[in-house]
């Protein structure tokens, strides 16, 4: 593998050296900048070409050291919004200038109070972050619990059908919610 993303990266984010960071690693897919207070990774993929950057602050004793994606960032931000950011995808070497500027630009307009190492903006973060994880978690589970009650509605299975769309009825749609009412009718 080329150097060109470590050059290229480097030069994109030559603005975290005038701002106190220093590169304290340089590899073909990934560099990693740190100052007193904060840590910036870059790091890019060739294989699936996932580039992403992230922040993180320098971990209390005994913690863990905690990064974060700027698209996480972003999103808490509501930058790109209402669909929200998603990690870039760059599997041609060519265009990795093009992208890691953007995700230069992004992180120098965006970023600024995780590149000051501001504990609040990263518990605001992880709050954001675990919100994020638990509503997947919850779409997928509504997702198995709409699969499972389509197969009970398909063979008539009008109580198993109630049994499972009676604790998520709040989350059915208008359609689904008159299925219930219908099978609560004929059961």
């Amino acid at each position: 593998m080329s150097m060109r993303f470590a050059e290229v990266a480097q030069l994109a984010f030559s603005f975290l050296e005038k701002t106190g960071f220093r590169l304290v690693q340089r590899g073909s897919t990934r560099l990693q900048y740190e100052s007193d207070k904060a840590v910036v990774i870059i790091e890019w993929d060739a294989r699936s070409g996932e580039m992403e950057v992230f922040v993180g602050l320098w971990p209390m004793k005994s913690e863990p050291q905690n990064v974060f994606s700027l698209t996480d960032l972003l999103n808490m931000q509501g930058v790109d919004a209402p669909k929200g950011r998603k990690p870039f995808q760059v599997v041609d070497e060519r265009l990795l200038a093009q992208f890691l500027e953007k995700l230069a630009e992004d992180t120098q307009m965006h970023a600024q109070s995780a590149l000051a190492g501001d504990r609040m903006f990263f518990r605001r973060l992880e709050t954001f972050r675990s919100a994020q994880s638990e509503a997947y978690m919850r779409d997928m589970e509504l997702r198995r619990l709409r699969s499972e009650a389509d197969k009970a509605w398909g063979i008539r299975d009008l109580n198993k059908f109630i049994s499972l769309y009676t604790p998520i009825e709040n989350d059915l749609s208008e359609a689904e919610k008159g299925k219930l009412d219908y099978a609560r009718k004929h059961v």
